[in-house]
């Protein structure tokens, strides 16, 4: 790929969202994606990996991801690029410094398996963002095609008075959700089975959680959600 340039305009990319359109999500911060892209080379094209910088917005169906800037396959944060996004993005206060970290840290991702259920709901966009996902994009990966339960969970997270009063309440925020709001917490329950790897599972999950817009069907699902959080938190209670 021939693509050299760090920035990129709305003509140029056909993928890229007007952002007149949108308004910048609660944490819509600039962070970097990674994408994968087509390179020439002497054997045919090859797949590699390049970095953009985006950013999450908001319209009436959900959270997007705008492309502001090209990176590329050994990114660096200079000054030429830092004017470029300034003069491109003027209303945009980018944070150079967490775009330096993120560039120069290890690959690995952060270990969800050692995450208490309380962590794991606390950093639900920013283990989306480690793998280059909008919220919108992981709830698809959860089965959710319509309502925008994610970002909901996010939000209400997002809220410290919220999270202050959950643990004041049950003890901890995912017992509170369990408590109170069975639906939030299945998402969490999703996003764990989904950032642990143990796709087969979720795919069962999702496969066997009942459908439908009845009185019945709203039944069946609390009284599916329920069981499966029940097996879970006696599974995770069991000794070893």
């Amino acid at each position: 790929m021939a693509t050299i340039a760090y920035t990129l305009m709305f003509s140029e990319a056909p993928n890229l969202i007007r952002s007149d359109t949108l308004r910048v999500a609660s944490s819509g911060g600039p962070y970097v994606k990674w994408l994968e892209e087509e390179e020439d080379a002497p054997d045919g094209a090859r797949r590699v990996r390049a970095a953009w910088l985006v950013r999450n917005l908001l319209d009436h169906l959900g959270e997007r991801q705008e492309l502001l800037a090209y990176l590329g396959q050994r990114p660096r944060v200079t000054p030429v690029l830092k004017e470029e996004v300034a003069a491109l993005y003027p209303e945009i206060d980018v944070d150079w410094a967490a775009i330096e970290r993120a560039l120069s840290a290890d690959p690995g991702r952060i270990n969800v398996s050692a995450l208490s259920d309380d962590e794991l709901a606390l950093t639900l966009r920013e283990l989306a963002q480690e793998r280059g996902l909008s919220l919108m994009d992981l709830a698809l990966r959860l089965g959710y095609g319509q309502r925008q339960i994610l970002p909901e969970v996010v939000r209400l997270l997002e809220n410290v008075g919220n999270v202050a009063r959950f643990e004041r309440t049950s003890g901890s925020v995912f017992d509170y959700l369990v408590e109170k709001h069975l639906d939030y917490a299945f998402v969490v329950y999703k996003a764990r089975l989904f950032f642990e790897g143990d796709e087969a599972r979720l795919a069962d999950v999702v496969r066997d959680e009942p459908k439908g817009f009845s009185d019945a069907a709203w039944r069946a699902r609390r009284e599916y959600w329920r069981g499966q959080l029940e097996a879970y938190r006696a599974a995770k209670r069991a000794p070893e």
